[in-house]
């Protein structure tokens, strides 16, 4: 029986189209080339190849060069002008709240830029808690304990949540703790990998409650 949901904040609350998706990633990766000492293409080379041992760039940044200032990261990769980055969806608050479900948010960025956002949206007060990667110490999205110490934190567990998430890593995470799960898949890239793997796919947060309906968690 799902009595909660679990909510990602980037990708997942706005569309992954828009301008801040792009500027995140132009600026983590400007931070990795600044870094390490390299040319902007060879960043993004290397954070291929060293991403997928880990849950974010943040964690590979510490655990495999040396980063130790969690702060200097989070403020070239999210600056206050990135607000400026997102278009306005006057539709959020009354799609979020028409969820009739306890919701609590789940991000791997900083709470700077998750109050930041939630503010733009007026979305602020419609959450159970808002947990970021500081909360975890740096080990978010896809380990174990990030899922599980934040649905310690608001009362809820694996067997009552589902998680919605734009990013095939984070999704399998939590099935592999045995949760169930949907992912937000705009551009239409991953119908293949939910029906291997038994996600539920939505385009956009604005078809949650049609789905969650057609699959008879709420009533319609």
């Amino acid at each position: 029986m799902i009595r909660h949901l679990l909510l990602d904040l980037d990708n997942t609350l706005y569309p992954a189209s828009g301008g801040m998706d792009e500027g995140i990633s132009r600026r983590m990766i400007g931070f990795v080339a600044s870094w390490l000492g390299v040319s902007y293409e060879e960043a993004v080379r290397l954070r291929i190849e060293g991403l997928p041992g880990y849950g974010t760039t943040l964690e590979w940044l510490r655990a495999a060069h040396g980063l130790k200032d969690d702060a200097v990261y989070f403020e070239a990769v999210h600056p206050e002008s990135e607000i400026e980055e997102l278009a306005p969806d006057p539709g959020l608050r009354k799609c979020l709240l028409g969820l009739g479900l306890p919701l609590t948010l789940l991000t791997n960025s900083p709470m700077s830029h998750a109050a930041r956002l939630l503010r733009f949206f007026d979305v602020e007060d419609v959450f159970l808690g808002v947990f970021d990667l500081t909360y975890h110490k740096g080990r978010g999205k896809p380990h174990a304990s990030s899922f599980l110490d934040t649905l310690k934190a608001v009362g809820h567990d694996v067997e009552d949540t589902l998680f919605v998430d734009d990013h095939p890593k984070y999704v399998k995470g939590y099935k592999e703790i045995g949760g169930q799960a949907i992912i937000v898949d705009e551009k239409d890239r991953y119908g293949e990998l939910a029906r291997d793997e038994g996600y539920w796919r939505i385009g956009s947060i604005h078809r949650l409650r049609a789905l969650l309906v057609e699959k008879g968690v709420l009533d319609s």
